[in-house]
């Protein structure tokens, strides 16, 4: 509880609280400024970019936060009053990543009160609810990426090797289409492109493979971090 404040304060202070909370909602509202200008399918199409975008933005910026509190001291103060550092590296993974399922929550409700749905489908709660939660699962994976680059890289360092590194992969995934269900699967559905039929399996299949692949990574960042003299 007592780190949850630690790092929601120090997140606030950075002011970067709120561009969590505030760049899926963002995302909502271009989606919906671009199909009122360019029809639905391209604001579902721009929705799901957005929220990709909004993604790896969170990320990074708590990543580069992360990186400032270890430049600072602030990790090491914490340490030496015998604060478990896997705790304090969870508390930085767990809580931003509450912060950004809550504001993909708003923004996907945003969305889905402006957007008109895909016309060969119907949407019901559950459909809505495994949509908005499969397109904000990437954002932990890749905040434990960012977490695991800023334990031995410099803020603008952290903040640069995320968003470069989601760009090769997102340019890796839109190559290969929705052929493949992999961690980034729910942008798909989010744009109308999954499997008709199939919108809440690669939804759920996708939230998986990303709560997967975060406890992987977010392992490897807290071997890394238990290893480096701070």
């Amino acid at each position: 509880m007592i780190l949850g404040i630690h790092v929601a304060r120090q997140l606030w202070l950075q002011l970067r609280l709120l561009v969590l909370l505030a760049l899926p909602p963002v995302a909502a509202l271009v989606a919906i400024t671009v199909e009122w200008n360019a029809g639905s399918e391209a604001g579902r199409a721009a929705l799901a970019t957005g929220l990709a975008v909004a993604a790896v933005l969170s990320s990074a910026l708590v990543g580069a936060a992360f990186a400032e509190e270890i430049g600072s001291g602030a990790a090491a103060w914490l340490i030496v009053r015998a604060v478990p550092r896997s705790s304090l590296l969870g508390a930085w993974w767990v809580l931003p990543g509450l912060t950004v399922v809550t504001a993909f929550i708003l923004g996907g409700v945003l969305a889905g009160l402006a957007l008109r749905p895909p016309v060969d489908r119907v949407l019901d709660p559950v459909t809505v609810t495994v949509t908005i939660l499969a397109a904000a699962a990437p954002a932990l994976p890749l905040t434990a990426a960012a977490l695991a680059v800023a334990v031995d890289a410099p803020p603008r360092v952290a903040l640069v090797a995320t968003v470069a590194g989601s760009a090769v992969l997102a340019v890796v995934l839109v190559l290969g289409g929705d052929a493949v269900i992999h961690p980034a699967s729910g942008y798909w559905v989010v744009a109308g492109r999954a499997p008709v039929d199939q919108p809440i399996s690669v939804g759920l299949q996708a939230i998986g493979l990303c709560l997967v692949l975060s406890a992987v990574i977010w392992a490897a960042a807290a071997r890394r971090f238990g290893s480096r003299d701070l």
